[in-house]
C-alpha cells in the first residue's frame, strides 16, 4: 500500500462496530487471528466507499488458506496404508541381524499421518495473560487504566490521574467508546503524559491489545509519551 493508505477504517458487520484509522499492521493481525471475517467491510481512512474485506487485495494474503493434501474426513484418514516393500528371509548366517528399513518406513508414514491430522485441530484463540511476580505498574503522575472483570466475566475499566481517586464518570466503564472518551478527557492540552495499563491476570490479552491499538492513533499518539503495561499479582 502507499503511504496515504497506511490507516484503514474497519466495519465489523456482525456487531455493527466501526474502528477508524486502524494501522494496516493491526488489521493484518486481526485477520490472521480470525477476529475479522471475509464479509466484514474495510476502506482506506478518509475515503467513503466500503469494500468487502474478502475482496480487498492488500489483505488477501493474510487470510488462512486450505492446506493441500490434508485428510478431509475420517473415512479417508482411516484408509489402509500400502507400503511397497516385501519381507525377504535372509540367509541362515544373517538371521540374527534385524532389518530396520521396514520399521523406518512405517515410522515415517505414521509421523506424516499424525502431523496432517493434528494440524486440523489447531484453532486461533486469544490466550489469557500469563501470571507475573512483579505486580501492577505504579504511575504516580500520569494516567492509569485499570482493567478488571465483572460478574459476567466482561472487562470493566477505571481511569485515574496519578494517585487520585477516580471520578464517578471514570468508574465501572464497560463501553469501549466511552473509555476512549474518558482517556481523551484526561490528556493534557500541551505536552505529553505517561499512560499505564494495569490488567487483572484473568483478562484476555486481546482486551489490552485492542486498547493499545487505539492509543497508537491520534489524538492519543501525540499526547502519550510512553505506555506501561502490567498485570495483577498472582494469588
Amino acid at each position: 500500500m502507499t503511504e496515504k493508505r497506511r490507516f484503514l477504517d474497519v466495519w465489523i458487520v456482525e456487531s455493527n462496530t466501526v474502528y477508524q484509522e486502524v494501522p494496516f499492521a493491526v488489521v493484518c493481525d486481526w485477520v490472521q487471528q480470525g477476529r475479522l471475517l471475509a464479509d466484514d467491510k474495510v476502506k482506506p481512512s478518509g475515503t467513503r466507499e466500503w469494500l468487502r474485506l474478502g475482496g480487498y487485495s492488500d489483505l488477501e494474503p493474510y487470510f488462512p488458506r486450505k492446506e493441500e493434501g490434508r485428510a478431509e474426513d475420517q473415512a479417508e484418514a482411516l484408509e489402509p496404508v500400502h507400503l511397497d516393500f516385501g519381507w525377504k528371509r535372509k540367509r541362515q548366517e544373517e538371521d540374527d541381524d534385524v532389518d530396520m528399513i521396514p520399521l523406518i518406513d512405517v515410522s515415517l508414514v505414521l509421523l506424516i499421518f499424525f502431523m496432517l491430522t493434528a494440524s486440523a485441530g489447531v484453532a486461533s484463540f486469544a490466550p489469557p495473560l500469563p501470571p507475573t511476580e512483579s505486580g501492577m505498574v505504579a504511575n504516580a503522575e500520569g494516567i492509569s487504566v485499570d482493567v478488571n472483570l465483572n460478574e459476567r466475566g466482561d472487562p470493566v475499566f477505571v481511569v485515574r490521574e496519578g494517585e487520585n481517586q477516580p471520578a464517578e464518570d471514570d468508574k465501572d466503564i464497560e463501553d469501549f467508546v466511552r473509555l476512549m472518551e474518558r482517556i481523551r478527557h484526561h490528556l493534557p492540552a500541551k505536552g505529553q503524559v505517561e499512560l499505564t495499563i494495569n490488567a487483572h491476570k484473568n483478562v484476555r490479552s486481546k482486551v489490552p491489545r485492542d486498547l493499545l491499538a487505539e492509543l497508537a492513533r491520534e489524538p492519543y499518539r501525540s499526547k502519550i509519551r510512553v505506555n506501561y503495561y502490567g498485570v495483577s499479582e498472582v494469588e
